[in-house]
């Protein structure tokens, strides 16, 4: 198996879109690989026959385990590759439900194939839906009037009382997918998977408290995979990178004014982070240290503004990362972010497309936040934290006057960047974003 991204180590087989004695050319995808940000196809290295599928769906296999054996037709891949286990089932790591089986995972390692007969390399462990076990369960055989579904689709229709049946799927051929299954309390409990569909309202409550993120006290929750790599990259960020912070009050009138201008007569406003990223993409223009990356033995100078946008996930949070900012203007950079962010969290970025920014902005204001502290982002060295905008009473001259303020904090990495080298590049953003006309034209 191939890493589709580079913190990729594992992955599970949401379903595969092939079956044995099929013929494949390169590039046709042959299952759906579910990661910890994203759902993506595995596409064949070659042309061929699918010789014998030995990862089931829903199946857990490692980067370097063999999924499936492509050769000639007809040909017996037992005779070549005999010692190729089967990876039929997840481990169970975590606690199942009571409905399902948990069978033992077979160990399997990548066997060396002679020509003509390749093995298709695994791909990424797929991440269990966030806040949940971190490995989906099989359960229960479906009744065969039931749709194709995911192994993941199927588990949280199952919590939340749906009928596979009455959803409509958006995956290859028609099959439901994660993304098909409705929240908890957006729809009726039904027959499926025992409740009844004459439910209380209070035993409706009750089921979207539990599959909510509502949890009993005393509960030990088993971490999710995005859990994991957020807990491995910011703590090691944390610890190895020594962080200091610089911090402004910013004067918004001007720039709020000009996105209103901006806006008007528009059906879809720009939205304030991308005036905000398009400022910062200037500033970093000005100040390429703070666009560096620490690698050991080497400061590496970025040549693009590659700008990562924290999105909040249930469960953890993504950073889709919008390409040479200071190469676009604000509308193009609002479109691209609107696309980014709502396939973000319908897991349908590809890694490229949430990772190597080289600055990374985390806004809170639309939380009410005034004023925040972030981690950076690896493998950037800064990271700007956006505070809520709000009126406060400013000195102006003689005067007090009501203004539309927000607080900024910008943490680096003082390995890569000097204290009086954060402190020029966060007076020049202030003044950015104070006069925006001058990092805008």
């Amino acid at each position: 198996m191939t890493a589709l991204s580079p913190t990729m180590q594992d992955g599970v087989i949401a379903g595969w879109l092939v079956s044995e004695g099929q013929a494949v050319k390169p590039g046709d995808a042959l299952c759906e690989i579910e990661t910890d940000k994203a759902t993506m196809p595995y596409e064949s290295p070659r042309a061929g026959t699918i010789l014998k599928i030995t990862a089931l769906a829903g199946a857990r296999a490692a980067v370097g385990e063999t999924i499936a054996v492509i050769g000639k037709p007809g040909e017996d891949w037992q005779s070549v590759v005999p010692a190729i286990p089967a990876i039929t089932a997840i481990p169970a790591l975590t606690a199942i439900p009571a409905t399902s089986s948990a069978l033992p995972a077979l160990e399997a390692g990548p066997v060396p194939l002679p020509a003509p007969v390749i093995a298709v390399p695994s791909a990424p462990a797929a991440v269990p839906p966030l806040n949940e076990p971190a490995f989906p369960s099989l359960g229960p055989s479906l009744p065969a009037s039931t749709p194709p579904s995911s192994p993941l689709a199927r588990k949280l229709a199952r919590e939340r009382g749906i009928d596979l049946r009455s959803l409509r799927g958006t995956g290859p051929h028609g099959r439901v997918i994660r993304r098909d299954v409705p929240s908890a309390g957006s729809v009726v409990p039904s027959t499926f998977g025992g409740e009844s569909s004459t439910a209380t309202h209070a035993d409706r409550g009750a089921v979207a408290a539990r599959t909510t993120g509502g949890r009993l006290r005393g509960d030990r929750v088993p971490i999710s995979k995005m859990r994991s790599i957020i807990a491995g990259r910011l703590g090691t960020s944390w610890t190895q990178a020594p962080h200091f912070f610089v911090r402004a009050a910013v004067d918004m009138e001007k720039l709020l004014d000009l996105r209103a201008s901006v806006n008007a007569g528009r059906d879809r406003p720009v939205g304030l982070n991308a005036f905000v990223m398009r400022l910062v993409a200037a500033a970093l223009e000005r100040h390429p240290i703070i666009n560096a990356s620490w690698e050991g033995d080497a400061i590496r100078y970025r040549p693009a503004a590659d700008i990562g946008l924290a999105v909040a996930l249930e469960g953890g949070l993504v950073t889709p990362v919008v390409r040479a900012c200071e190469r676009k203007g604000v509308e193009e950079i609002d479109a691209e972010l609107a696309d980014l962010v709502a396939r973000a969290r319908k897991g349908l970025l590809s890694p490229e497309e949430y990772s190597e920014a080289s600055f990374t902005i985390s806004n809170l204001g639309s939380s009410g936040v005034e004023e925040f502290t972030a981690i950076i982002n690896p493998p950037g060295s800064a990271i700007l934290a956006l505070g809520a905008v709000s009126k406060e009473a400013v000195v102006r001259g003689d005067d007090i006057v009501a203004r539309r303020m927000m607080r900024i904090t910008v943490s680096s990495d003082h390995r890569v960047i000097d204290g009086a080298a954060a402190a020029s590049f966060l007076s020049d953003l202030k003044a950015l974003l104070e006069e925006p006309a001058r990092g805008l034209l």
